[in-house]
């Protein structure tokens, strides 16, 4: 039995959550937000797709069927009725949340291939503190392992980076893209043997909980280069 098909046996009737990225051809960065749900002929779901510096994004409806090592989404725009379909397959050299990570290309367009990630149950929304901001979709655990930012790294920080343990930078590609700061967070950053940055919940989340960190700890001259605008009555920065 395939990877992809050992994971969805696994997890039985629930959902699947799942963050693609995806820069189009003529350089437009988008981030896919699957939520599937495993039924006898396959998944049944939908898919919220945002273009950076975008505030609305588009909705779709997903049908899909494992077969072999893939999976085949169809999916369709509920704006214009668009169609669209891609095709995952597993890669387990991907690591993320310790369950297999999931290659994703765009069935009729290689350029256009981006890699999807199995994620806990959580989701984007708008935010009160700024833009989009990732919103816990069940209840989490304290302690548990919420986020691995996952991306490139280089020496440049950029608003959206992570500090590593030793002083390098990741550019996030998933979730941690979207995680905004506050001064009261509900997750703190851990790191991995590979110095990669873990968010990991503070507290126990319900849904509806914004994941948040304290950037002052890690982010050094980021931190000081925006005013903070979260719930707390004391502000850090």
């Amino acid at each position: 039995m395939s990877e992809l098909q050992d994971n969805t046996k696994n997890i039985g009737n629930a959902e699947i959550f799942l963050l693609g990225f995806h820069v189009s051809p003529e350089g437009g960065r988008f981030y896919d937000r699957f939520r599937l749900v495993p039924i006898a002929s396959g998944f049944a779901g939908d898919m919220h797709r945002l273009k950076i510096a975008e505030t609305q994004g588009q909705r779709f409806k997903i049908t899909g069927e494992p077969d072999g090592v893939r999976l085949h989404l169809s999916l369709t725009c509920e704006e214009t009725g668009e169609a669209e379909t891609l095709v995952i397959e597993t890669d387990a050299g991907n690591d993320t949340t310790g369950q297999p990570a999931l290659l994703t290309r765009l069935k009729d367009d290689a350029q256009s291939a981006y890699v999807v990630e199995t994620v806990l149950p959580i989701g984007l929304n708008p935010s009160p503190t700024h833009g989009w901001g990732t919103i816990a979709m069940r209840a989490i655990a304290a302690d548990q392992t919420v986020v691995v930012v996952s991306g490139p790294v280089s020496e440049f920080q950029t608003p959206y980076s992570f500090r590593t343990n030793n002083g390098r930078h990741v550019e996030p590609t998933g979730y941690g893209h979207f995680v905004n700061h506050a001064c009261e967070p509900s997750c703190r950053i851990e790191y991995r043997p590979d110095g990669r940055p873990v968010l990991v919940a503070n507290r126990d989340l319900v849904p509806g909980d914004e994941i948040t960190f304290d950037y002052t700890l890690t982010e050094g001259d980021l931190a000081g280069s925006f005013q903070c605008r979260c719930p707390a009555k004391i502000h850090k920065v």
